[in-house]
């Protein structure tokens, strides 16, 4: 096992522990439901989890700096790595080890350890420190969630005023064109799937949405029996202060990241 490997594997226990104070909190939650309701599982049609499998995805990665673009290409692979019971109700939290290459000829180098649980009424990511509600079910069309919603965990040991200062903030996401087929193009290949929903942030929202000072989209495509087939993130500031007249054609300053999904196994 290379020194890398061993490193990340090092920081698994304390990512899964996070995570999994995350778990102890009442079903009045995100997504939860009265346990004596029958809730169809959802999160392996949406986000299949199995031990030894993987995803490979193309990456676009673009950082703007006074309108000039920087482009990198390289890909991503989230392999499943293992696996552990949460709690009583059966959830798993799964450890997946997300390498990365630049191209196909490169050897795989581990790049980060994403924690992954999944259940009936949620799918919780844990990515750079940060917990996120990636999905809720059952899956509606509009369906509409904050993201956030359990990171105030990692503030309760702090007074009242961290969380007026913004510590928190409420992340809306809502369900969109559920059950409908989507393609996405990556290296002259175009891949198609017949029956995915897609993920998409509050685009109103003043700070984390779109007006004509800022640019956020978020969009996540999850294909039925598949999982997530396509990821988008775009950030943008079109001022360099607030005394300036935006121009959507000119980013000052702005990142944009897209994931393709190319290669999976089950």
């Amino acid at each position: 096992m290379s020194q890398a490997y061993s490193s990340v594997f090092r920081s698994v226990t304390q990512i899964a522990r996070a995570l999994l104070l995350g778990l102890t909190v009442s079903a009045g939650l995100v997504g939860c439901k009265n346990e004596t309701e029958a809730v169809p599982d959802q999160s392996q049609e949406y986000y299949p989890l199995s031990v030894g499998a993987y995803r490979i995805y193309d990456v676009v990665d673009s950082t703007f700096n006074a309108n000039v673009p920087k482009v990198s290409r390289f890909q991503f692979k989230e392999e499943v790595a293992s696996s552990q019971m949460a709690d009583a109700t059966g959830r798993l939290v799964y450890q997946v080890i997300r390498s990365r290459r630049m191209t196909t000829a490169d050897a795989w180098k581990v790049d980060s350890v994403l924690t992954i649980s999944a259940s009936q009424r949620n799918v919780l990511e844990l990515r750079n420190n940060t917990r996120r509600v990636e999905l809720v079910f059952p899956i509606t069309e509009g369906k509409q969630w904050d993201s956030n919603a359990f990171n105030t965990l990692s503030l309760e040991d702090l007074d009242p005023d961290a969380l007026a200062n913004r510590n928190y903030e409420v992340l809306n996401r809502s369900y969109i064109n559920v059950g409908q087929s989507f393609s996405i193009a990556s290296n002259g290949k175009t891949y198609s799937y017949p029956n995915t929903v897609t993920t998409l942030n509050d685009l109103s929202n003043a700070r984390t949405g779109v007006n004509a000072y800022y640019y956020t989209v978020l969009r996540n495509v999850y294909a039925q029996g598949v999982g997530p087939i396509y990821r988008a993130r775009r950030r943008y500031i079109y001022c360099q202060t607030g005394n300036c007249t935006p121009n959507p054609a000119y980013i000052y300053l702005g990142q944009s990241r897209s994931e393709v999904l190319v290669d999976s196994s089950k």
